[in-house]
């Protein structure tokens, strides 16, 4: 691979090997900053920094700290809490500044923020209302019409969100957020319920111009609470209808002010069409990126690394037609048994990933410390080449529960999150 001059891109925070491997084949030294490097991240970097990255000022004075006078060649995170300080720090310390506007940042990272801009463009989300009491809370509801979703104004992967249909449910549910440990953002959203198939849509965005890689058909949980069950591709949409929606992707990202990056957006559609649900200005979670991957042939963790350092996108990698991504969840409390399926690294082979081990044990998909314990990604030529790959793993897996009564739940999850994206 051609290597580009040498240079440090500073990383916040990071989980995976893909995210710091991809900074140094491209010819870069990593630093790493969290509030805490985990261990397992050191081997693939540089330069651990453990700092404040609350503290605006800390990580920029951590930065001078090791680089002196030189700029940083980009400044990256795959990490939707420090999209605002990426974009912040970006925009003070590189010498030539590429990707995310802190603007962009914050109109994607607060819901309420990506609601009314939005809006103030004409562009369709649901009704909605900021509460900052209890009290603004049932009255919102009570103007909007039960049901009606409460939710945080930032967070991800369905956390805090909940379906109510009572002032009492409503009282409950923004009662929990305020109780909760405090968020970037003060108060909840209230709003409209849409009641319709949901999407989730995956852009690369590049010098003002937008390719949909994927849309997804997304399947949850019965509301109250929405646990990601699954997606599907293709998405089912018709043509007219996928048109429909690129179209309102490529209105809803430049509103935002998200000209130069990716994003993973929710739609749902209602009877009258498409309804932005919301837009997160980083790559989807689980094993979406992969997925993408396989049917758009464009790498979004890769995408993003170049968008960030100003580098031309690499070529598009061969395509897949068809391709399921089904959650892990149970319907019962117990424990877990399973046989472990080897890893592959051959072309378009099946992903299997369970974030407990044999043994463990696991709640219901509804309960708060329930939700998803891994995915399994198909891929195949033809939905019934998908269905025979899925069920061919499931029998080699041979996932089942056993009775756990008297087992004692609390402290015994190993997972690091409880939801997919």
């Amino acid at each position: 691979m051609t290597h580009t001059p040498a240079g440090t891109v500073v990383v916040l925070g990071g989980r995976s090997e893909r995210e710091f491997s991809i900074v140094r084949e491209l010819g870069y030294r990593v630093v790493l900053m969290d509030e805490q490097v985990p261990w397992h991240c050191m081997p693939w970097v540089d330069v651990p920094i453990d700092v404040d990255v609350n503290d605006f000022a800390a990580v920029a004075d951590a930065i001078r700290s090791d680089l002196g006078d030189t700029p940083p060649a980009a400044v990256l995170t795959h990490t939707e809490p420090r999209l605002p300080l990426m974009a912040h720090l970006s925009s003070a310390l590189c010498s030539a500044p590429s990707g995310l506007t802190e603007q962009a940042a914050l109109n994607c990272r607060d819901k309420w923020r990506t609601r009314t801009t939005l809006m103030e463009h004409g562009l369709p989300v649901p009704a909605y209302v900021l509460a900052t009491t209890v009290q603004e809370a049932v009255q919102a509801a009570a103007d909007i019409g039960f049901p009606v979703i409460v939710k945080p104004r930032d967070g991800a992967g369905a956390f805090g969100v909940r379906l109510c249909t009572s002032d009492a449910e409503v009282t409950a549910a923004v009662t929990a957020l305020f109780d909760a440990p405090p968020g970037t953002f003060a108060g909840a959203l209230v709003e409209e319920y849409i009641d319709g198939p949901e999407y989730a849509v995956q852009t690369l965005t590049q010098n003002g111009t937008t390719r949909i890689l994927s849309v997804f058909r997304q399947h949850v949980t019965e509301p109250p609470v929405f646990v990601e069950l699954g997606y599907d591709h293709p998405s089912g949409l018709t043509e007219q209808e996928r048109g429909q929606l690129d179209d309102l992707m490529r209105q809803v990202l430049p509103a935002l002010g998200v000209d130069n990056w990716i994003s993973h957006t929710q739609v749902r559609r209602a009877a009258d069409g498409f309804r932005v649900i919301e837009v997160n200005a980083r790559r989807p979670g689980g094993r979406l990126v992969e997925m993408t991957t396989a049917v758009s042939g464009v790498d979004m963790t890769e995408a993003v690394t170049r968008l960030a350092l100003g580098l031309p996108q690499a070529a598009p990698r061969p395509t897949i037609a068809c391709a399921r991504y089904t959650s892990i969840v149970f319907d019962t409390a117990g424990t877990v048994l399973y046989d472990p399926v080897p890893v592959s690294n051959e072309a378009a082979a099946p992903i299997v990933e369970l974030e407990v081990d044999p043994g463990e044990p696991v709640l219901p998909k509804e309960h708060p410390n329930g939700g998803v314990y891994g995915r399994i990604v198909v891929f195949g030529s033809t939905p019934a080449e998908v269905d025979k790959t899925e069920q061919a793993v499931r029998d080699q897996l041979d996932l089942r529960v056993i009775d756990g009564e008297g087992l004692d739940w609390i402290g015994a999850d190993s997972r690091e999150f409880k939801s997919c994206c």
